[in-house]
């Protein structure tokens, strides 16, 4: 336990940035349906190297976020050979199929699109998420091995690419929308350091602010007719927006460029699940509704390999959609999908005239079901309407008055329907999107990686403080919180703030306070860090209130009449929260991240 005996508040700047020795940077853009890697070194850092991978004819610089396992939990394969693998699996399934031991469908543990899970969920080291086939196994395992492969690949290309390359001379990032609230934070930290990856050798980057320094070399033009940078083609103190449309989310910041070319935020980030997946979504819904649930669902139950394909015959559709386009869309039907939908529906121009779409939908044998454009771009509407009406609110906040440009970046950026949509809502705005803007996130934190310091000021998202022990006053506490130690009433639960939501901090601020262990027996103290979505709440226990993590301060053993004073301390300003504990005594600090709850 601990009692409040003196007030200590100060700004200092706590050094984050990157150990002078760390000769290279190796970015991590975990991504909810495709991930990559990209490095350079300190010497060069704008000479930044990315990944690729191959299947067949494809070359990506991103692999599908898929993760495949053995029946053991051993780690198989990422990307598209986890895709490739886990569906010549079942293909040996269906060779099988006489045979009623041949087990093949418990022979790998299939995990794709799982980093939604931390969106809006809280999450701990114990939380779940489920296989292909429905199982149950730990989301910090899987989380980890896609980590360690993509560290794997990164330190194996930027040996093979850069010469004198030594793994302890290498400093890491990794990406995580900036939305996300502090325990998703502490999870990725978490689960990259089972990766592999020291605490000291790793800073998270928040996705829309590495797109933001990325933009600051953009070259604006595209024509050739201009060499100069977005940068410099801002003044300084001017504001701006990034909008980056990744897989799974729309993740929203606004900057100022300050005199010293730092950046700062204006508003708290801001987003929601406006992302790619929202239309896969919309698709399922359509073929749900042409086809019947029925039908789609026993596809994916019997015939996995072909629903894949008819979702990846979608992805490669959705990419090619305009606003202006007049023909109808042409998907290509597994044949598979007409059998099911034969056995249950007689035919599948049956099942089209019994659904919503039998004006616009029609079949060709004997594989051809082609959809109006209209409706096709329709499954994007919700979706975009809903980014659209969100920015529009934003845009109305008097902060941003001055606002005149919007980059726009993440691969769902690149479709010409947001683009659209977009230009015709905020026509007095410049567009600004960067070519190839899917890989932006993943170069920018290469170069975060090189000035962590970049992002000068950032609004913190919640309300920090501790619980602590106040002596009692009747006027101020209520009975049920009135507690008698050591011989003195105190009031228990007491919420004691450390920074307030909405408050603007400089990375690197500290707000610190020193704390009297209460009991003389004890061996530790337990130091818990608590959030609020209030500006002012009074108790822990104050619905609006959560645990966030903690921190064990040994204490030495005490005489009795000894005191002993603890000084706690937040670290705010970073893409981080860090708390210390110093013995006011010996002099001896305790530092690190949390520990989740």
């Amino acid at each position: 336990m601990s009692k409040h005996t003196s007030k200590k508040d100060e700004k200092e700047k706590v050094s984050e940035a990157i150990d002078a020795a760390k000769l290279f940077v190796a970015a991590i853009d975990f991504g909810t349906t495709y991930s990559g890697y990209a490095f350079s070194a300190k010497s060069t850092p704008n000479d930044i190297f990315t990944c690729s991978w191959q299947k067949s004819t494809l070359v990506s610089m991103k692999a599908p976020t898929s993760v495949l396992l053995d029946k053991e939990n051993n780690f198989v394969a990422f990307g598209f050979d986890a895709e490739t693998k886990y569906l010549e699996s079942l293909e040996n399934e269906d060779s099988d199929s006489d045979d009623e031991d041949s087990g093949h469908k418990d022979e790998f543990h299939y995990f794709n699109r799982f980093k939604m899970m931390l969106h809006n969920q809280t999450v701990n080291l114990d939380t779940t998420i489920k296989d292909q086939n429905g199982m149950h196994m730990k989301a910090f395992d899987i989380f980890s091995f896609a980590i360690k492969y993509l560290k794997d690949q990164a330190i194996g290309r930027l040996v093979k690419t850069l010469k004198n390359v030594e793994t302890n001379d290498i400093h890491y990032v990794l990406t995580v929308p900036a939305i996300w609230d502090d325990q998703a934070k502490i999870f990725m930290r978490k689960a990259a350091e089972k990766a592999g990856i020291k605490g000291k050798d790793l800073t998270i980057a928040l996705e829309p602010e590495t797109a933001s320094i990325y933009c600051q070399e953009l070259r604006t033009n595209r024509d050739g007719k201009s060499n100069k940078t977005f940068s410099e083609t801002i003044k300084k103190g001017t504001k701006y927006v990034v909008v980056d449309l990744g897989g799974g989310t729309a993740d929203i910041t606004v900057h100022e460029r300050l005199l010293d070319d730092s950046l700062e935020e204006v508003l708290p980030p801001s987003g929601g699940n406006w992302g790619g997946t929202a239309i896969d979504k919309a698709y399922k819904r359509f073929l749900y509704s042409v086809f019947t649930k029925k039908v789609i669902k026993e596809l994916k139950s019997d015939e996995l390999e072909d629903y894949t394909t008819l979702c990846h015959e979608f992805e490669v559709k959705k990419r090619s959609i305009t606003s202006g386009l007049k023909t109808d869309i042409v998907i290509t039907l597994p044949y598979s999908l007409v059998e099911i939908t034969v056995k249950h529906c007689k035919t599948v121009q049956s099942a089209i005239m019994q659904s919503s779409y039998k004006e616009s939908v029609s079949f060709s044998t004997p594989q051809k079901l082609f959809v109006n454009p209209e409706v096709f771009r329709n499954l994007f509407n919700p979706t975009i309407d809903a980014l659209i009406k969100h920015l529009d609110k934003l845009f109305k906040d008097p902060n941003l008055s001055d606002l005149h440009h919007i980059i726009m970046v993440g691969g769902f950026s690149e479709c010409e329907l947001v683009q659209t949509a977009m230009r015709k809502t905020f026509p007095n705005r410049k567009i600004i999107i960067p070519d190839e803007a899917g890989l932006a996130v993943l170069r920018g934190a290469v170069l975060f990686g090189h000035q962590p310091k970049k992002i000068g000021k950032r609004i913190l998202r919640k309300t920090y403080g501790i619980q602590s022990w106040p002596e009692w006053d009747a006027e101020l506490h209520p009975d049920t919180k009135k507690v008698r130690i050591d011989g003195v009433d105190r009031c228990k639960d007491v919420f004691y703030k450390f920074a307030v939501k909405g408050e603007k901090v400089e990375d690197g601020h500290s707000s610190g306070q020193i704390f009297q262990a209460l009991k003389t027996d004890e061996k530790t103290l337990e130091c818990t860090v608590y959030i609020s979505d209030d500006t002012n709440p009074r108790y822990v226990t104050d619905p609006s209130c959560q645990r966030l993590g903690n921190l064990i301060v040994p204490i030495p053993p005490l005489k009795k009449g000894e005191t002993l004073e603890i000084e706690e301390t937040m670290i705010f300003g970073g893409t981080e929260l860090l708390f210390r504990a110093k013995n006011m005594r010996s002099g001896d600090i305790c530092e690190s991240q949390f520990e989740l709850f």
